[in-house]
């Protein structure tokens, strides 16, 4: 390929892979000095290169591995670069840190028609299986393939595989029994008309007077837990969640409705609560019925800075964030069984 692939950051929550589903290809290969003596070098000692390999036949067993080049310019880390032949040809980016002596990332990048070469049967199953669910317009369309281990990082997924399309993905977790989380991403002028009105009054509802207009409707399923529709603006500012299935207003989030000036302001503002229990509960209880057919009373309330949380043995609970003015600009509904819909 005349283009690298890049390394990007996948370390990101749905909801932030979520939500942007295009993947990132190829940058130009960097042409100063330094790096064609890496590419052309490839000096790497043997504890490393086990090291290397190791990781890589974790991931890819079986497959002829080539390092093509190392860059060792980047702060406490080397990049190195390679390919694999073998089953399906692909380049893979991997991460070491020399100081703790780990591999800590590697990434390999497939075309999409290696998807059936490399992807275990029983993955192809299940797949095709979520997306008789997922997909019944049939618009998920692969354009690339990619194994992804990130194993020391804090947050998850570490251990996966995404399939990527123009708007789309969809991301098999390894470590969390095989559990896949897809989304399709369409833009508002083609999103279901009720909904999208649904959303914005709901995001009216807060209260909450700077808005942005809803620029995607993005369809989210995750395994069993989940399957909504989000409805967001580009930065990610103002979000309705509401249920694919129910039609059911799971969130209404407005960040513009956070006032204060950085964390100091923040610690110091809700260093003591703004609202008492029954001053929350008699704030958003309009705005909970409304919004999600929930009644509060008989619920206990706990408070932790500006988040205030509404729960009731065997009911939905119920979480809020105030700002300095005790002004709720999110909300979210947790059902009693942990499924959205």
């Amino acid at each position: 390929m005349q283009k690298k692939w890049r390394t990007i950051a996948l370390t990101t929550t749905i909801t932030s892979l979520l939500l942007s589903s295009a993947p990132l290809y190829a940058a130009e290969t960097p042409t100063g000095t330094d790096y064609q003596q890496s590419i052309s070098a490839v000096e790497l000692d043997q504890d490393v290169t086990l090291r290397l390999t190791s990781a890589l036949n974790k991931v890819a067993p079986g497959q002829q591995i080539q390092f093509t080049g190392v860059d060792k310019n980047i702060e406490s880390m080397w990049q190195i670069n390679g390919t694999l032949t073998g089953k399906s040809d692909a380049e893979f980016i991997q991460q070491y840190n020399p100081t703790k002596g780990r591999v800590e990332s590697t990434t390999i990048y497939y075309k999409a028609e290696g998807l059936k070469q490399v992807l275990d049967p029983a993955l192809q199953t299940g797949v095709s299986s979520f997306l008789k669910t997922f997909d019944t317009g049939n618009v998920f369309k692969p354009e690339a393939l990619w194994r992804v281990y990130f194993p020391y990082q804090d947050n998850e997924p570490r251990n996966y595989w995404v399939i990527w399309g123009t708007n789309q993905s969809l991301e098999i977790d390894l470590d969390r029994n095989n559990q896949i989380t897809a989304k399709i991403s369409t833009p508002i002028s083609s999103a279901n008309s009720k909904f999208t009105n649904q959303a914005n009054r709901a995001l009216k509802s807060l209260g909450i007077t700077k808005t942005i207009a809803f620029e995607y409707a993005v369809k989210y399923k995750q395994g069993e837990k989940e399957f909504t529709w989000i409805y967001r603006d580009d930065n990610d500012l103002n979000r309705v969640v509401i249920g694919a299935k129910t039609g059911k207003t799971w969130a209404v989030v407005n960040e513009f409705g956070k006032d204060w000036a950085d964390d100091k302001d923040f610690a110091r503002s809700f260093a003591k609560p703004k609202l008492s229990k029954n001053q929350a509960i008699a704030a958003v209880k309009t705005k909970a019925s409304s919004l999600f057919g929930l009644n509060l009373k008989g619920y206990s309330v706990t408070i932790k800075n500006n988040e205030y949380t509404f729960t009731k043995k065997g009911a939905p609970t119920l979480l809020g964030k105030i700002n300095k003015k005790g002004k709720f600009y999110s909300l979210e509904l947790i059902p009693a069984n942990g499924i959205k819909s």
